[in-house]
């Protein structure tokens, strides 16, 4: 998924969320930057373009294990801080936050080495 490929100077942000074993595979987390609420569960990507500037991003989702689950902001990775600038290009891998061998009620946000510079105008 894409939006707004059209305008230009814009940062280019790519969330990648891996398959995982079992229930957290098919658990929809939320990816939340600007006026975006992304959806996606395992095995899933979006793109998103956003006006340089300084934005916050989080990922959230409700807690797989409750009976009844309804509160998508129950599990919370760890705020993190961007600074985007013209023509940026990061992309970030969304993991599952884990406690030894189990799931722990959270999300990793991991930046992909080397996605963090601008690209270059064509």
């Amino acid at each position: 998924m894409t939006s707004q490929t059209w305008r230009l100077d814009r940062a280019r942000l790519c969330f990648n969320r891996p398959e995982n074993n079992g229930r957290m595979n098919i658990v929809e987390s939320w990816v939340r930057i600007a006026d975006y609420d992304i959806p996606l569960i395992g095995g899933q990507a979006a793109c998103i373009y956003l006006n340089p500037a300084s934005e916050e991003l989080i990922v959230t989702s409700n807690y797989p294990y409750d009976p009844v689950p309804n509160h998508d902001e129950a599990c919370k990775s760890k705020p993190m801080k961007l600074e985007l600038a013209p023509n940026e290009n990061r992309t970030f891998t969304i993991w599952p936050a884990t406690k030894h061998d189990s799931y722990a009620c959270g999300w990793r946000v991991v930046p992909e080495p080397g996605s963090s510079a601008p690209s270059q105008k064509k």
